[in-house]
């Protein structure tokens, strides 16, 4: 069990790297269908299995240690091309291939504590405990495992700790010892070497920068000079001649870029370090939009840097006469190489006395901050504007959403800005997402009017997009015009400015038959228009995100897909937002997969389980908790990204707390002295009642230990789902006590229905939180729960 949990968080983080960030939850999705099709394969071979329970079981586990290097390497190696999903029926054919290797290893894992459970049926509450505490354990020993080996390496270092439930179970049968199981012993002793000393491939999708670097390497353009890894990511800095990475600079720069290396987090570009050591030599800084907000103010700013990676807009900061610059950092990897090791080559910017870098989360940050700031600078946005393959869409980015910008804005002094600078495409998206969400950070959060109190300019390559903690005066206004125009920067809005008199000067698309840009056009929507009409209406979801739905980078509307089509012809599909079509794509081959593997091959056993009663609240039960659980779970995954700051430390968290006191509460629960069906309905009442209690309280009590460190908001974490996880663990045993009384042929089934419904509502549960929020999707857990309750009392005893 701990094998089992911790290859889940390994593979998450292995796959962050090699692919993309959405690829990370779909595992979760594959390990529980290796679980249900686990079910379904003992419910029409358990028969046969028990009769030689020891040679099984030892070769289900020698399958697993075999599995885990061997599936992971073959998947490693397929040429798969996210990019080309529906454009290639053998790019569909190698994600379903992709996801079933992933699988095999879940499935044998599943198949071993399976057969456990099956065999040894009075001992089902102590064996769901040992197995949920167990996998409790993974989830949090795989953490430190993140810092010892680079992350295309972490599912294979699992191999040994799948050999010691293989050598535990060899020991625990030690009198019925045979010369099969001493074979199957030395294999697996064989197979974790082999998988220790043989690395795995370590292909990177071709369309990350980590893949051009690696390219560059090999032509000898490039030198990788520093390598670190962790649980918040990896990152490797490069040496190359052909890496030029100053953002957003204007044609009217007189200065060149200095020598720069390419800081890559997660095998994308996170920013360049400036070669130097003097702000002398960023001139180049001068000439870029991020740098008109610090021109608006009248005396030396304390600034706050929020995401600063690199350390380039420190350089800004500083040659703009900041007083004092606070540079909030999640990694601190990243901190410590630029302070160290990178020093000499441009860290050293991070080390001035008027320069102070907190180790936090930015949003973290943000809600505990009590200071005051001139200027607060969203570097963390600060990027090329999401590519056209939107790949990052299922990212949640708390730091970028209505509630964050109102908690930064009121961090003003009051005559300080908050700004965002991105970069443009055509048709604009992310830009009006930022300029919707700046607006209902002003018009929900204070009683201030919006249009008061932004400004928004913009050269050929990015946009910059300014708040003001107060409403702007015409002085402000006046500066502002005359600072973009020394940038050469168009005016989009600034408080008064007339439609009529805008005369671009870097051209680029607006509505037909008129001379402005959709970025005006957009601002006049939201800010006078009707803006619930232009978000129906515009190609791209530009809504602005939410703390209850944090997907700033998710720009798919499923009702412009006809619209798509029509305009761009065989190129559609470069232009579509590839992170949530590849969500629904593997949501409908895992479902797919699901049935084939698990609920079909069911069907051949029908006469047999149709002598068994309660056939139907059996299907039902089993469906409402398996789905009401991952609605649950994958939600308070993402919901708790925000508290603790990193989505892999949330994975870790939530796992092992749910399945540590479920385990808990399996255990207890028999010990009651309750019927089966007592302790369901106590369960499932008890779960809706905390949860609500949730839904009410998480807020103000999480706003309240925010403050506090990672270790700390990591134990909170754990004790705060305590409660609802004691009694999750009753309701799958509780389940399985009535059928061992009343119909116990019916228990793999149950296992498999079980396991159907949690694959298909792990993906299901991300798809509903980008829809409905994530309040929405633990209601609809909730209601899960009630029908289980509901559904208990149709289980009809048998009458003798």
């Amino acid at each position: 069990s701990v094998a089992v949990i911790a290859l889940q968080l390994m593979i998450m983080r292995a796959l962050s790297v090699t692919h993309y960030y959405h690829f990370s939850y779909l595992v979760i999705s594959t390990a529980l269908l290796g679980f249900g099709a686990s079910g379904t394969f003992l419910a029409l071979f358990f028969d046969r299995f028990k009769q030689n329970f020891a040679f099984w079981n030892q070769l289900f586990l020698l399958l697993l240690v075999l599995s885990i290097p061997v599936s992971y390497g073959i998947a490693q190696s397929l040429p798969l091309d996210t990019q080309y999903l529906l454009y290639s029926r053998s790019q569909l054919l190698l994600l379903a291939a992709y996801n079933l290797l992933m699988f095999v290893p879940f499935f044998f894992g599943g198949t071993a504590i399976g057969f456990m459970i099956s065999y040894f049926k009075s001992e089902v509450p102590e064996l769901y405990a040992a197995n949920l505490v167990g996998s409790g354990l993974g989830g949090i020993s795989s953490l430190g495992l993140m810092f010892l080996f680079p992350s295309y390496l972490l599912p294979v270092m699992i191999t040994p700790v799948a050999l010691l439930g293989m050598i535990f179970f060899y020991i625990s049968v030690w009198g019925g010892r045979s010369r099969t199981l001493h074979s199957m012993m030395g294999a697996g002793l064989l197979i974790t070497f082999a998988a220790l000393l043989i690395d795995p491939p370590y292909n990177v999708d071709p369309y990350k920068e980590l893949a051009r670097f690696q390219q560059l390497e090999l032509q000898q353009d490039a030198e990788l000079i520093e390598e670190r890894f962790g649980p918040r990511g990896q990152i490797d800095v490069y040496r190359s001649p052909t890496f030029h990475y100053t953002l957003f600079a204007g044609p009217q720069a007189t200065a060149m870029p200095p020598r720069q290396l390419a800081l890559l987090l997660d095998g994308e570009v996170a920013g360049a370090i400036f070669s130097i050591s003097d702000p002398d030599k960023a001139a180049i800084m001068d000439f870029t939009p991020q740098s008109l907000p610090y021109r608006l103010l009248d005396e030396p700013p304390n600034v706050l840097i929020l995401g600063e990676n690199s350390g380039v807009n420190v350089w800004l900061a500083l040659r703009m006469g900041a007083e004092r610059v606070t540079v909030v950092q999640t990694n601190p990897q990243i901190i410590r190489l630029m302070q160290d090791d990178l020093a000499e080559m441009g860290g050293s910017v991070f080390l001035d006395e008027r320069v102070t870098v907190v180790n936090e989360d930015p949003r973290i940050y943000l809600e505990r901050s009590k200071s005051e700031y001139d200027l607060i600078h969203f570097a963390a946005a600060e990027s090329m504007a999401t590519g056209t393959s939107g790949l990052q869409g299922l990212s949640e980015d708390f730091l970028l959403t209505s509630e964050s910008i109102a908690r930064a804005r009121s961090l003003l002094s009051a005559d300080g800005f908050l700004s965002i600078t991105r970069g443009i495409q055509s048709p604009p998206r992310d830009n009006l997402k930022i300029i919707a969400m700046f607006a209902k950070a002003v018009s929900h959060f204070s009683e201030d009017d919006p249009e008061q109190h932004l400004l928004v300019s913009r050269n050929y390559l990015a946009a910059n997009t300014t708040l003001s903690r107060a409403p702007l005066s015409d002085e402000k206004i006046n500066r502002f015009k005359s600072e973009a125009a020394g940038l050469q920067l168009d005016l989009e809005y600034y408080p008064g400015i007339v439609t009529d008199e805008i005369d671009q000067l870097n051209i680029i698309e607006g509505p037909d038959g008129t001379h402005y840009s959709y970025i005006h056009h957009t601002v006049n929507e939201i800010l006078f228009g009707d803006a619930d009409a232009f978000f129906d209406d515009w190609a791209y979801y530009v809504q602005p995100p939410s703390d209850n739905s944090p997907y700033f980078h998710d720009f798919f509307r499923w009702a412009s897909l006809g619209a798509f089509l029509d305009t761009y012809g065989e190129q559609w599909f470069q232009r579509l937002e590839l992170g949530y079509v590849i969500l629904v794509i593997t949501f409908i081959q895992l479902s797919v997969a699901a049935f084939l593997l698990i609920l079909l091959p069911l069907a051949f056993r029908w006469r047999h389980y149709a002598k068994s009663p309660g056939k139907l609240p059996t299907f039902l039960y089993f469906f409402f908790i398996g789905t009401g659980f991952m609605f649950i779970e994958i939600t308070l995954i993402q919901t708790f990204t925000r508290f603790l700051g990193d989505p892999i430390f949330s994975a870790a968290a939530i796992l092992s707390s749910i399945l540590v006191f479920s385990g808990a509460g399996s255990a207890v629960q028999k010990k009651l002295g309750m019927d089966a069906r007592k302790r369901i309905l106590i369960a499932s009442g008890a779960i809706i009642a905390i949860m609500l209690i949730y839904l009410m309280l998480a807020d103000p009590l999480l706003s309240f230990f925010i403050g506090f460190g990672t270790a700390a908001r990591f134990a909170v974490t754990i004790i705060m789902l305590m409660p609802v996880s004691f009694f999750f663990g009753w309701m799958f045993p509780s389940g399985v006590n009535i059928l061992e009384k009343e119909s116990d042929s019916l228990i793999p089934w149950a296992w498999g229905v079980d396991g159907f419904a949690s694959v298909a509502a792990a993906p299901l549960a991300i798809i509903l939180s980008m829809s409905i929020g994530f309040s929405n999707v633990i209601l609809l857990g909730m209601v899960c729960y009630a029908g289980a309750g509901v559904v208990s009392l149709l289980w009809k005893p048998i009458e003798q």
